[in-house]
């Protein structure tokens, strides 16, 4: 149980990075990315999104950190 906090803990500052990383046109990563940055499957990643408070672009299937406009 404390081993999958920690992994986990370390999964969502690797997507923390990678979503305020200057060089993520935008502003926003595909999820294609991040799934990849973590080494992990599409519905952890964007379980992982969602717990730190990521949201999802209407138009594509990006994620971002910042609030919506």
């Amino acid at each position: 149980m404390i081993w999958s906090t920690l992994f986990e803990s370390r999964k969502k500052a690797k997507l923390r990075t990678m979503l305020t990383d200057p060089r993520a046109s935008r502003g926003f990563r595909s999820i294609g990315q991040l799934e990849k940055g973590i080494a992990a499957d599409r519905a952890t990643t964007e379980r992982l999104l969602v717990d730190i408070g990521a949201r999802k672009s209407d138009s594509a299937d990006e994620w971002t950190l910042s609030p919506a406009t």
